[in-house]
C-alpha cells in the first residue's frame, strides 16, 4: 500500500474510532440516523481541514508521506473523499430531518439555538458551490489561474463548513472525543485557510531572485533559466523543486531544479516546457533581469538509498531532476554505478550533446531512446540493458501513465516495489 493510501485510510480510520468511542461512552447513543450524520459530518470536515493543512506546504510532512508531489495528491483524494462524505452527510441529514427524526426542527438539540438556522441555511447552497469547485479542479482543460482562484475559495467554504459543524453538534458529543476533534480540526483548518487567503492577496513567501540567463530550444519548445538567488535561500539538493513566481496575479509555478547548488554563485537554475497558457509566455516572463520569488526547496527525490546500482528514467521533461544530479556528480562520480535512460519524442541536437557531456563528467551510461527511432522505452529494454537490474533501485520522473506501466512490468518481473520511486509532479 503507498504512502498516501495509508495515510489517507489510517486518518479516516482514526476519525471513525473517535466516533466510536464517544458514541459508545453516551448513555442513551444518537440513533441510527443521527449517528450517521454526525459520522459522515466529522469525516468530510476532517478531511477538508487535511486537505487546506496539506495546501499550506507544510515542510515537516514531507518524510512522513514522502514528498510534497506525494502531500498534493493525498490532498486532491482528501477534496474528493470530502466532497463525498458531504453529499452522504447531506442526503442522511436531509432524509431524518424531513421526517422530524433528529428533534432540529426548533434548534433545540444544539448548544447554540440561535445560530442553528444560519448554520443550516448556509451549509446546503454552499455545498453545491462544493461540487462545482471540485469539478474544476479535477478538469485539467480549466486554466491554472482559474484553478487557483477556486481552491483559494474552497478556504473560504471552509470556515462555513466549520461554522456548521460546531453549531450543530450535538450537546452530548461536545465533551467527548468526537468533540474535541471537531472542534481541533475546525481550528487548525480555518488557520490554514486564512494563511492561504492572506497568501492569495500578499503574495507567496520565498526568496527574491533575479533571472541572469536563458536558453531557448526551440525543437523541444522548452527553456532553460538560471536565477540569482538571495541570500535566504538555504540551498537545495538534486531532484527537488520550487515553487517561482513571475506575476502575482497568475500565482506561483511548480519548476524542478535543474542545478546542484553552490553557495559561492547562488545560482538555480530550471528547465521549463511550453505547455500551457502560462508557460507559453515562458521566454517573456524570464527575460534577463526580470525580478521573480522563489519558494522551497521541495520533494524527496533526492536519490537517498543504499543501493550499489540506480536506474535513472527521465521522460520529455522529466529528464531535468538526473540533469540537476548529474551536475551535482561532475568531477566526482562517486556513489552508485548508475544508468540513465532518457526516452524522447523531440529531439534537439544541442541538448542531447549537453546531456550526453553531462553524464560523462559525472560517469553515468547514458542511453537515449528517440521514441520515433527507436520506439516506445519499455521494461524489456531496460531489463536487457542493465543485467544486474534486481539489484538496483528505480528512480522514474516523467508521465505517470509512462512511470506506473514501467512499474508493473518491473515489479511483476521480480523488482521490489519498495525499489521503485516515481515522482508524482502532478500539482493538479
Amino acid at each position: 500500500m503507498s504512502r498516501i493510501s495509508a495515510t489517507l485510510g489510517l486518518f479516516n480510520l482514526v476519525l471513525l474510532a473517535l466516533f466510536v468511542v464517544s458514541v459508545a461512552g453516551l448513555a442513551n447513543g444518537v440513533g441510527s440516523g443521527g449517528g450517521f450524520t454526525q459520522l459522515t459530518g466529522l469525516l468530510s470536515l476532517g478531511m477538508m481541514a487535511f486537505a487546506l493543512i496539506l495546501a499550506t506546504r507544510p515542510r515537516w510532512m514531507e518524510p512522513g508521506i514522502g514528498g510534497l508531489d506525494k502531500m498534493y495528491r493525498l490532498h486532491k483524494w482528501l477534496g474528493i473523499g470530502a466532497l463525498f462524505a458531504a453529499l452522504v452527510h447531506w442526503l442522511i441529514r436531509g432524509g431524518h430531518y424531513r421526517h422530524g427524526a433528529l428533534g432540529w426542527a426548533g434548534g433545540a438539540d444544539t448548544l447554540f439555538p440561535a445560530l442553528a438556522g444560519p448554520a443550516r441555511g448556509l451549509a446546503e447552497p454552499l455545498l453545491v458551490v462544493m461540487i462545482v469547485m471540485v469539478a474544476v479542479a479535477l478538469a485539467r482543460l480549466v486554466p491554472y489561474c482559474f484553478f487557483r482562484r477556486c481552491h483559494v475559495a474552497m478556504a473560504g467554504l471552509f470556515v462555513v463548513f466549520a461554522f456548521h459543524s460546531l453549531v450543530l453538534m450535538r450537546p452530548a458529543l461536545w465533551p467527548t472525543p468526537f468533540g474535541w476533534a471537531t472542534l481541533a480540526l475546525s481550528v487548525a483548518g480555518t488557520v490554514a485557510a486564512i494563511d492561504l487567503i492572506v497568501r492569495r492577496f500578499r503574495g507567496a513567501p520565498g526568496s527574491e531572485a533575479r533571472v541572469v540567463g536563458s536558453r531557448y530550444f526551440p525543437e523541444l519548445k522548452a527553456l532553460e533559466i538560471e536565477l540569482e538567488v538571495g541570500a535566504d535561500w538555504k540551498g537545495h539538493r538534486a531532484g527537488q523543486f520550487a515553487f517561482v513566481t513571475t506575476d502575482p496575479k497568475e500565482g506561483a509555478h511548480p519548476f524542478t531544479l535543474a542545478t546542484a547548488w553552490n553557495p559561492a554563485t547562488r545560482r538555480v537554475g530550471f528547465i521549463a516546457k511550453e505547455l500551457g497558457d502560462y508557460t507559453a509566455g515562458l521566454r517573456r516572463a524570464f527575460r534577463d533581469g526580470a525580478c521573480a520569488r522563489i519558494e522551497g526547496p521541495y520533494g524527496r527525490f533526492t536519490f537517498d538509498d543504499d543501493k550499489p546500482r540506480q536506474i535513472w528514467i527521465g521522460a520529455g521533461i522529466g529528464i531535468t531532476p538526473f540533469i540537476a544530479k548529474l551536475r551535482e556528480r561532475a568531477g566526482n562520480p562517486s556513489g552508485p554505478t548508475v544508468d540513465l535512460f532518457h526516452a524522447t519524442r523531440a529531439v534537439s541536437e544541442d541538448a542531447l550533446a549537453r546531456l550526453r557531456a553531462d553524464a560523462r563528467d559525472a560517469g553515468v551510461h547514458l542511453h537515449v531512446r528517440i521514441s520515433a527511432r527507436d520506439g516506445r522505452l519499455d521494461a524489456r529494454q531496460i531489463m536487457d540493458a542493465v543485467p544486474d537490474w534486481k539489484a538496483a533501485s528505480v528512480w522514474f520522473c516523467g508521465p505517470a501513465d509512462f512511470g506506473d506501466s514501467l512499474r508493473k512490468d518491473l515489479v511483476a518481473a521480480g523488482l521490489p516495489p519498495a525499489n521503485f520511486h516515481q515522482e508524482l509532479f502532478e500539482m493538479r
